[in-house]
């Protein structure tokens, strides 16, 4: 999520080529965290496979009615842990009905942080079927946005965010921590529509009933945070499609804005053609096939999704840049959300400092917290992730740090990578000991040498 603007750009020329969807490795329990101890029971985290929801939109009466289907396999046994930020009135597991109070939600940290287990024990390698139903209403999540219920109208964006807790797919469906990547499908009707709608999104759409019913899929490759869409009446926004020619790669452009927004059409579709071709050459080919589906509103409010954004025009080379850094090469878990927050400012939005304009030792910085379980982004990552950066330049040559991290990039992309990966990539690389001397004082927050076990 972009809080700077966007200014300078790279001319680094590296033209790596990530690897494609199909190729990535299902490394997705690899990069779980451990099991959980939530009021006196363990909590098992689990495996997604597919998720298929309905969702039907009533404008006379202004009300929603969800249902979803959650396909999951244990990755141990005990009892499965997942989020929802909605009120369940129906619950069934494999068939059987259950009690939605046996999906009660359980702190697991400071603020909003919570999660839902299932008291139900489940043996580990062993599929499963949940079934939902609840109304959908204003997500419980920090900040959440309601449905927008106009005359005979509807607004409803999933408006993820990095930056609070429960702000991802969990505001509105069932869904798993980021580690997870799991195939979604979803049918979305609006009964009672007086006027037209636009459907936005970075998932394939189909058109069922003209204006009234459609199907949305999007691929196994998404994590709670990847899915984008915004759907919005017609005579609010203006739209478009054009194409760009990026290396030997034709990629389709969707562009949509609101009419409030104060700039053109065409200066989106080529700003954002600029943006794909320098990115292309700084870091990697783009990493999502021949789409880029780009909304841009009014004010501040902007947001990063897997090949697409939700943005404003000052933050869209940074919102676009995420999809390399955070939507492309992906976080395993929130706790390693700062660097593609900090790696974007640095890179993307001229954050960079010069080594005379950098402070001397600083105090330590604990940008990646130590527990598994945290569903926020800090936002320190945004300046003092970008200082770290700088820092890392300073001792590797800022040259030598973007090729670095461009290859960092084409290892990972498939996987998606942690804090770990990355300091143990740069330090391999280099073979320089300050290089995990930075990442233990700016990123872990520790005092001393690295080489202190005790701080370790």
């Amino acid at each position: 999520m972009s809080i700077a603007v966007a200014t300078s750009l790279c001319t680094l020329i590296v033209c790596l080529s990530p690897l494609s969807a199909a190729q990535q490795s299902s490394s997705d329990k690899d990069h779980a965290p451990p099991p959980l101890e939530v009021d006196g029971v363990i909590g098992i985290p689990i495996d997604i496979l597919s998720i298929q929801a309905e969702v039907v939109f009533d404008l006379e009466t202004r009300t929603a009615m969800a249902k979803a289907d959650v396909r999951f396999e244990m990755t141990a046994d005990g009892m499965p842990l997942f989020d929802l930020r909605q009120k369940i009135a129906k619950l069934s597991c494999n068939g059987v009905e259950l009690d939605p109070e046996l999906v009660s939600s359980h702190k697991t940290g400071a603020g909003g942080a919570r999660i839902r287990l299932l008291q139900k024990e489940l043996a580990a390698g062993t599929q499963h079927l949940l079934h939902f139903e609840y109304p959908l209403l204003k997500p419980n999540s920090p900040r959440a946005q309601d449905i927008g219920w106009g005359d005979g109208t509807l607004d409803w964006d999933f408006f993820f965010s990095d930056l609070n807790w429960g702000r991802y797919m969990e505001m509105w469906f069932p869904a798993n921590l980021i580690y997870d990547r799991f195939k979604f499908d979803m049918d979305l009707k609006i009964n009672g529509a007086t006027d037209d709608h636009q459907i936005v999104s970075n998932g394939d759409v189909t058109e069922v009933e003209k204006q009234k019913h459609w199907q949305l899929s999007f691929p196994a490759t998404f994590a709670a945070f990847s899915h984008m869409l915004v759907v919005v009446p017609d005579h609010k926004v203006t739209r478009s499609a054009s194409k760009v020619k990026v290396g030997d790669r034709t990629i389709h452009l969707d562009v949509c804005k609101l009419n409030t927004a104060k700039t053109s059409l065409q200066d989106i579709h080529k700003q954002t053609a600029d943006y794909l071709k320098e990115f292309s050459k700084s870091t990697a080919m783009w990493p999502h096939g021949d789409r880029c589906t780009v909304f841009v509103w009014t004010g501040g409010r902007s947001m990063e999704y897997d090949g697409a954004t939700t943005t404003s025009m000052g933050a869209l080379g940074h919102e676009l840049f995420h999809s390399w850094f955070g939507r492309g090469l992906k976080p395993v878990s929130q706790n390693d959300g700062w660097w593609d927050e900090a790696w974007t400012v640095w890179f993307a939005d001229g954050g960079r400092k010069s080594p005379k304009d950098i402070p001397a030792k600083g105090s330590p910085v604990e940008l990646s917290s130590p527990n598994p379980y945290n569903r926020t982004t800090n936002m320190l990552a945004y300046q003092m992730g970008s200082l770290f950066y700088s820092r890392l330049a300073k001792e590797l040559g800022e040259k030598e740090l973007m090729k670095l991290m461009a290859e960092f990039f084409n290892k990972y992309y498939a996987t998606g990578a942690s804090t770990e990966d990355m300091a143990q990539f740069l330090y391999a690389k280099t073979q320089n000991d300050q290089v995990l001397q930075l990442f233990h004082r700016y990123i872990y927050g520790k005092e001393g040498s690295v080489m202190d076990k005790k701080n370790r």
